[in-house]
């Protein structure tokens, strides 16, 4: 299961990562003892690939750009998807959420 950017990511250093850039999960981390309010608190490392042929092809990840930044802090997870869904589901769709916000909904796609 990964994530399809369906946009060109423009970096503030000029360089662009081509449309169908793919993001995966690299790890996360919930923090599950500080839940408030029915949200726990999440934060998940990525990869990103250039492509969808180069994830899986099984290229290396776009590594060594400074101005993008593969790590989502601050990200939610609700107590009642933390007790239904599996862990990889419950950081695919905050990574999905987050992505979201940035380049749109009809931007951004799940792939399984």
């Amino acid at each position: 299961m990964y994530i399809k950017i369906n946009t060109t990511v423009n970096l503030s250093s000029g360089l662009a990562i081509p449309t169908g850039a793919v993001v995966t999960i690299a790890e996360g981390y919930a923090a599950v003892k500080d839940q408030k309010d029915g949200i726990i608190p999440a934060q998940v490392a990525t990869f990103v690939y250039a492509s969808e042929a180069a994830y899986t092809q099984g290229l290396e990840p776009v590594s060594g750009v400074a101005d993008f930044n593969p790590v989502f802090s601050g990200l939610e997870l609700s107590v009642s998807d933390y007790a239904t869904k599996t862990a990889e589901v419950l950081l695919i769709d905050a990574v999905t959420a987050a992505l979201s916000e940035v380049y749109g909904a009809d931007k951004v796609q799940v792939i399984s």
